[in-house]
């Protein structure tokens, strides 16, 4: 007779089986074992057996990948309202400069600090307004706007480089690919330096 666990160890699971995505159930064995639940095994994550012989694993009988969609399209709308606060940011950094420079008071740098602000703006609100919703648009935008901001801000730029994969997994999931359908090719733009090609599906 299969080992009953508590209320607690269902839920701990299904936390592991959104941290990991859905996948590396060898981690989620390994995690619950250090939990407090010695004798857990990945198997029990399974449906085995047929007709009145089936036993439901915990994915089915818990309903784990309707919390893992639930999740993943929390972490969607997380991101894009990042994205839309970093074009806030953006503009309002532009406008600062903009009074400067209309003023007649702005320096060498604030100049060229303008300058590139106007063009990160407008590629910024592009992103947010693309025609054509699709996860091929998604990443190809945000690689452009990581690229750019580079040049303003390393270190912004290298925050959200730095979620890069987190950042396509859920794009994924919200625009429905597998993993076999993406490109690692597509997509490419300069990093933060400007010498090395940046992907936000490579990393």
């Amino acid at each position: 007779m299969p080992k009953k666990y508590s209320s607690e160890a269902h839920e701990y699971c299904r936390e592991l089986y959104l941290k990991y995505g859905g996948g590396s159930h060898q981690l989620i064995e390994r995690d619950m074992r250090k939990a407090g639940w010695a004798g857990w095994r990945r198997e029990n994550l399974y449906d085995k057996g047929y007709g009145e012989h089936e036993r439901l694993g915990w994915i089915t009988r818990f309903g784990y990948e309707r919390s893992l969609k639930i999740h993943t399209e929390q972490l969607v709308e997380k991101v894009l309202d990042d994205v839309q606060d970093l074009y806030v940011g953006i503009k309002n950094v532009r406008k600062s400069l903009q009074e400067k420079v209309d003023a007649g008071t702005a320096g060498k740098d604030e100049i060229y600090q303008y300058r590139d602000f106007c063009k990160l703006e407008i590629e910024a609100r592009k992103n947010l307004n693309l025609t054509e919703d699709n996860f091929e648009t998604f990443v190809a935008g945000f690689e452009k706007l990581c690229g750019w901001l580079g040049e303003i801000d390393a270190k912004a730029a290298e925050r959200l480089i730095a979620n890069g994969e987190q950042l396509t997994q859920m794009a994924a999931a919200h625009y429905g690919k597998q993993p076999d359908e993406i490109d690692s090719r597509a997509g490419n733009g300069a990093n933060e330096g400007g010498d090395e090609p940046f992907s936000l599906i490579d990393r």
